[in-house]
């Protein structure tokens, strides 16, 4: 018998195409005037295709967008940047560590429970004293450079969706104020080379692992379907 559906070949799916896979006892509508061609939707959004196209899907924000804005002093200050390097100096083997988990908690940038963010600031964190180490960094611009880094990681918790490239411009233009004196808006912590050498810094360590950062921070969920109606 031959059959009433005919195989349809190519990429695009016309509305002749259309006409030719309907079954003959189908009743034909016609197009309304409206009718235009359907664009291509994901069918889940993905945060990986969000950063691809350095742009959100089209969900609702969670409240106003923060503003970058002076930071100094807001999170760590120069005499917790004296004390956080004093507990490493007492212990050279998990002296920092400590301090900056119960740090990290204390100032709300993340929960105790959330192990695997926790664990990622906390190396994240150490990984930066060592670099404000090397480039002899007083304990003021250590603790600015930590304010900093943890702001700009709240920010990225702001939102799921948040695409990589407002996260960068985010960090970007508090480096700026950080960097110019332009009263009230800046304040003048960090030299022009510093600032790029610190732009580099963040980029290399947080920008390109935002994916992981991303499943550190929220983790992952995975859906399980069951069918409760048995064939028999």
């Amino acid at each position: 018998m031959e059959s009433l559906l005919q195989p349809i070949t190519g990429k695009s799916f016309t509305s002749v195409d259309r006409k030719a896979s309907r079954a003959a006892s189908a009743p034909f509508l016609p197009p309304s005037p409206g009718e235009g061609q359907l664009k291509v939707q994901i069918s889940a959004p993905s945060y990986l295709h969000s950063l691809k196209e350095n742009d959100a899907p089209p969900f609702r924000t969670p409240g106003k967008e923060i503003r970058p804005k002076l930071l100094i002093g807001t999170i760590m200050d120069k005499d917790e940047a004296i004390d956080m390097i004093a507990a490493a100096d007492t212990d050279k083997h998990s002296g920092l560590k400590n301090y900056l988990a119960q740090f990290v908690v204390n100032k709300k940038i993340t929960e105790n429970y959330n192990v695997s963010e926790k664990s990622f600031l906390v190396s994240f964190l150490a990984e930066t004293v060592d670099y404000g180490a090397q480039r002899d960094l007083s304990a003021l611009k250590l603790a600015c450079l930590v304010t900093v880094y943890l702001n700009t990681h709240t920010y990225f918790k702001w939102y799921y969706w948040l695409p990589t490239n407002n996260v960068w411009f985010y960090f970007k233009e508090l480096m700026i104020r950080h960097t110019i004196e332009d009263s009230p808006d800046g304040q003048a912590v960090f030299e022009p080379q510093e600032c790029y050498d610190i732009l580099s810094h963040f980029h290399a360590a947080y920008i390109t692992n935002l994916p992981l950062v991303h499943i550190l921070t929220f983790g992952v969920c995975k859906v399980k379907f069951l069918w409760t109606i048995r064939l028999n």
